[in-house]
């Protein structure tokens, strides 16, 4: 994250001082981004990473026990032996989850527009926004930061995406987003 930082002074610094004035600065919540222990746990994995984000990694559980949480079963059925406990989510699961483990509530919004998602975020509240990735299934990231990017024709919002499908934090421009934002949920 130090290097994307690195490279966005480098690029900023590169634009008239008037411009600047009226880009807000960047942030960043600082949310790790952990991987999905198997292909469809996308939901359970950024539960967990909003539940160590706000609890610390000593008082979050692993993703089987969230899932066996989330499936009323215990631990074990999942954690032993996950092929039974390998399934989708919910929005609404991953609510419940955060507010059992991680004791956060949150509500479910529809997508917004690059300034709505930024004073979320600048107000210290993390997003999980829910993509659709085909026609058939979908997925979903946790939006970490964000910041405003020069380009030719202005600034342009860049989102810090975190996607448990991938090893690190990535900057993706919005309007790549905006297409397959279905919903989002926001951790108060």
């Amino acid at each position: 994250m130090k290097r994307i930082f690195g490279l966005l002074f480098v690029v900023f610094s590169a634009f008239p001082v008037d411009a600047w004035a009226k880009v807000p600065p960047p942030v960043d919540l600082g949310i790790q981004n952990l991987r999905q222990e198997t292909p469809v746990w996308c939901w359970v994995a950024v539960a967990r990473q909003i539940v160590m984000w706000t609890r610390g990694q000593p008082n979050t559980p692993p993703q089987c026990a969230l899932v066996a949480a989330a499936s009323h079963v215990p631990v074990q059925a999942c954690c032993r032996f996950p092929t039974p406990c390998t399934r989708t989510g919910s929005l609404q699961e991953i609510q419940g989850l955060i507010l059992h483990f991680g004791g956060h509530y949150s509500s479910i919004s529809p997508p917004a527009n690059p300034m709505a998602v930024y004073r979320t975020l600048a107000s210290g509240r993390a997003i999980i926004m829910a993509v659709q990735s085909s026609p058939y299934s979908g997925h979903v990231v946790v939006i970490r930061g964000m910041a405003w990017l020069p380009t030719p024709s202005g600034f342009q919002p860049v989102l810090y995406i975190n996607d448990p499908m991938d090893y690190f934090t990535r900057p993706v421009p919005f309007v790549r987003f905006i297409r397959y934002w279905r919903a989002a949920i926001v951790v108060y």
